[in-house]
């Protein structure tokens, strides 16, 4: 059985990760580490993008607000989709993304909007929901 760490931070790069990678982070990804998390040149995290599984990466730090992460080690692969189709009529923006947020913490493999007599929005943006 796998060992997870749980206490490490983890971040979300939309980036192919592969053993060695190097990953060129954005201003507000360097700035999040170095400034709010006040991490350290050498200080390790848990990077993952939802298709390579989760990596424990080490930062480099280039600049005031700019950074370079490189991975050191798969902690652990991509688990499988989940089955789960959430079904839901679409909400004020707000808790639209809140709902989102708690539907893929569940596990949700798609979301399905569905037009009812209680609709408040009809308009869904799809690339926001990602």
């Amino acid at each position: 059985m796998p060992i997870h760490d749980f206490k490490s931070q983890r971040l979300f790069l939309d980036h192919s990760m592969h053993l060695h990678a190097a990953i060129e982070l954005d201003r507000n990804q360097a700035n999040y580490l170095i400034s709010v998390l006040r991490m350290r040149k050498g200080s390790q995290i848990l990077v993952f993008n939802g298709r390579d599984g989760e990596w424990r990466a080490e930062l480099d730090i280039t600049g005031r607000k700019s950074g370079t992460l490189t991975l050191v080690e798969q902690t652990r692969p991509q688990p499988p989709a989940g089955d789960l189709l959430y079904c839901f009529a679409p909400l004020k923006q707000a808790r639209l993304d809140y709902m989102v947020q708690k539907a893929t913490e569940m596990g949700a493999g798609a979301l399905q909007p569905v037009v009812t007599q209680h609709t408040q929005s009809l308009k869904i943006n799809p690339e926001r929901m990602r």
